[in-house]
């Protein structure tokens, strides 16, 4: 796998080194997604900047979430906001802007009822659409996308990113659930703390799903593209508007 360690953003993995089912290998360097980037440091800058000619950051937050934690810049990388939905779609408000108020909301939505959301509303199709070819159209560098834990909207978009490069289902997954690697020690924090709080199990679990890849989180998407659009293929046709020429010439240039 294509290795990169940023000391200010845990969730940041180069996708080079994973196989296609055609046996071809995405390219080092070319493909990186992450977490927020408001924490980074000189050295992860210079790392970015030099040793992955970074071209493209492609924050994926909403406008809310960029104010209270702008991401730092990268030298010669252009930065670009696509927030796949916004706070009003999953009914945050202004208001409930902190973590502690979220921790109270019963009415948070479901994490798979988000990645459902995702695929279903036609702005976030178009948001989806727009962040998928700005990928694809990266030249002589990296690009990077990210969110702001780096396992929901930098997740969706990561798996049609390799869907699009025919990397298979099972290792789509796997490369989701990477994320828990860098979760686990803050999560595990957080839950002792929510537990000592007196918090109900079940609402320790709902949190947890803020913050920890799951299986039926992802799946959740993929059914939903199966079902509206007959398969995975389709919808990065009909629903993201990719063309097979498109497909095909994104697969020449990360590829080899």
């Amino acid at each position: 796998m294509g290795k990169i360690y940023l000391e200010g953003a845990d969730n940041t993995r180069d996708l080079g080194g994973l196989k296609t089912t055609e046996g071809a290998v995405i390219k080092d360097k070319q493909l990186i997604r992450s977490n927020r980037l408001s924490r980074i440091t000189q050295k992860d800058k210079i790392l970015l900047e030099t040793e992955y000619h970074l071209q493209k950051i492609l924050d994926l937050r909403t406008p809310m979430e960029v104010e209270q934690e702008p991401d730092l810049e990268v030298a010669g990388a252009v930065y670009e906001n696509i927030p796949f939905f916004l706070e009003s779609m999953v009914g945050v408000s202004r208001e409930q802007e902190t973590r502690k108020q979220m921790l109270h909301m019963e009415e948070f939505p479901e994490m798979s009822d988000i990645y459902k959301m995702m695929i279903k509303e036609e702005f976030c199709r178009k948001q989806i659409s727009q962040a998928v070819r700005e990928i694809m159209n990266t030249k002589n560098g990296a690009v990077l996308w990210h969110c702001t834990e780096g396992k929901d909207r930098c997740g969706l978009l990561s798996a049609t990113i390799l869907f699009l490069l025919d990397v298979s289902e099972d290792d789509v997954m796997e490369d989701y659930l990477r994320t828990n690697k860098a979760a686990i020690t803050r999560v595990e924090k957080l839950k002792k703390k929510l537990h000592l709080a007196g918090l109900h199990r079940e609402k320790i679990e709902k949190i947890e799903g803020y913050f920890v890849a799951k299986e039926e989180f992802l799946n959740a998407a993929l059914k939903t593209m199966k079902e509206e659009y007959g398969s995975i293929n389709q919808f990065m046709i009909k629903g993201l508007n990719i063309s097979m020429q498109q497909k095909e010439d994104f697969k020449q240039k990360v590829l080899e």
